[in-house]
């Protein structure tokens, strides 16, 4: 749910998110290509899949109904729905929409048919960065756009942003993120 509340969920190391992220890549053949086509699998291919078993559909709803929520994936997985501009700059190939959209399909696969129910963090509550639904969507979102593999210690935030087709501040804090992961070891 880009823009809003955060919930505590299952908790969930990094690898194990990144492990998703790039069993998708490769489901969908797309481990060496940088590009990867969210809206594409996200409005064709995921309701394919997903038909026989819990009649999935991905829906574009109104600004008026979806207010400052930019997009939102139903706990239960049976659809994900984004806000009309932020589905119209994705036609476009708007790089921060392009994020949104990985990051609700990172709720789809993350966080729906969970045996344990979410628990609304307070205002003000901190999460654990691996038990925030916000932070590991966010986490899913990154590395599904710019998998670590392709990315070079040459590569700067506008180089991976023209690459991977995603805005200069998610880049960044890929980058950064990488960056701090690799100086751990």
């Amino acid at each position: 749910m880009t823009g809003s509340q955060d919930y505590r969920v299952q908790p969930m190391s990094w690898p194990s998110v990144d492990a998703v992220a790039d069993k998708v890549r490769e489901y969908f053949r797309h481990q060496d290509e940088p590009q990867f086509p969210i809206l594409d699998v996200l409005e064709k291919a995921l309701p394919q899949l997903a038909q026989a078993e819990d009649n999935f559909s991905f829906q574009v709803g109104t600004v008026t109904e979806m207010g400052s929520a930019e997009g939102f994936t139903c706990p239960r997985g049976s659809f994900i729905r984004v806000r009309e501009d932020v589905y119209d700059e994705a036609l476009g190939g708007g790089h921060r929409a392009r994020f949104t959209l990985a990051h609700e399909f990172g709720h789809y696969l993350l966080h729906t048919g969970q045996n344990q129910p979410f628990e609304r963090a307070m205002p003000g509550q901190k999460l654990r960065a691996f038990e925030s639904a916000e932070k590991q969507a966010d986490r899913f979102a990154g590395t599904l756009l710019m998998p670590k593999g392709l990315i070079t210690i040459f590569d700067t935030p506008e180089t991976v942003s023209f690459k991977f087709g995603v805005s200069k501040a998610a880049a960044t804090v890929r980058l950064d993120k990488i960056s701090k992961e690799a100086s751990k070891y």
